[in-house]
């Protein structure tokens, strides 16, 4: 994973499930990676889950990927938490 997203579980897949609107379980029955999309001033602008190239194609059309691609991106706000604590 390329960036600092704050994950909870399962290197967020709850999250992702839920910014996707589809079941966490289609997340856990494919292989995938987090990646951060960032801008040329070192800006997290967004999120991308590549998935493995072995991943079944039924799979990756009921978690939203286009066909022909390999990669769906996540919202930027998928991963903030409404109880912030500072750091200490």
């Amino acid at each position: 994973m390329g960036g600092e997203a704050m994950l909870d579980d399962d290197n967020g897949a709850a999250e992702i499930a839920a910014d996707w609107s589809v079941d966490v379980d289609l997340l856990h029955d494919a292989f995938w990676e987090l990646e951060t999309i960032d801008g040329n001033d070192g800006e997290t602008y967004g999120f991308l889950v590549r998935f493995d190239g072995d991943t079944d194609p039924e799979l990756l059309v009921a978690l939203g990927v286009e066909r022909g691609t390999l990669t769906r991106e996540v919202s930027l706000n998928a991963f903030d938490k409404p109880d912030y604590e500072p750091d200490e």
